[in-house]
């Protein structure tokens, strides 16, 4: 193989990383972050027998005032950090992703574990479902984005 021909296949394995890495942000988006900052509005506490009760992760206070205020901090992280990692194709950002992610999957698994442990007919509403999904959604998407870029020192032997 000649060097025409293997620029030739740089310039396409380069072509589809960019967008694998652009579907990947794309999906991370609309299935992570709209869905982590949706659950946050919706009911995180209900009860199941009259649906008289409702309360938003707005308002939900069990660690702060307003439990879903950290997770709107960390979708709206996520969000960033996503369109950096895709911008800039650095690995560390999507890095960010999946740690943000996993920040709010521990905190919605609390949650539900916590409202499924009280006493009471009240327990965890399809906003925390729906958090708890987004979070792995999330997780998923920085690991795709992290796992598809090149890491610096690796980038630099090949050159």
């Amino acid at each position: 193989m000649n060097r025409e021909e293997s620029r030739t296949m740089e310039g396409r394995v380069e072509t589809k990383v960019k967008v694998a890495t652009l579907v990947t942000t794309a999906l991370g988006i609309v299935l992570a972050v709209s869905m982590m900052i949706l659950g946050c509005f919706l009911t995180w506490r209900s009860d199941s027998v009259l649906g008289l009760y409702t309360e938003s992760g707005w308002h939900y206070a069990n660690l702060v005032s307003g439990d879903g205020k950290i997770l709107l901090a960390l979708g709206a992280t996520c969000f960033i950090f996503l369109v950096l990692g895709a911008w800039r194709g650095k690995r560390a950002f999507f890095g960010i992703v999946f740690l943000c992610s996993v920040v709010a999957l521990l905190l919605s698994s609390y949650e539900i574990i916590f409202l499924l442990t009280r006493p009471g007919i009240t327990g965890p509403g399809t906003g925390l479902y729906i958090a708890l999904l987004a979070s792995v959604a999330g997780m998923l998407a920085g690991q795709c984005g992290y796992s598809l870029l090149k890491s610096e020192p690796e980038a630099r032997k090949e050159t």
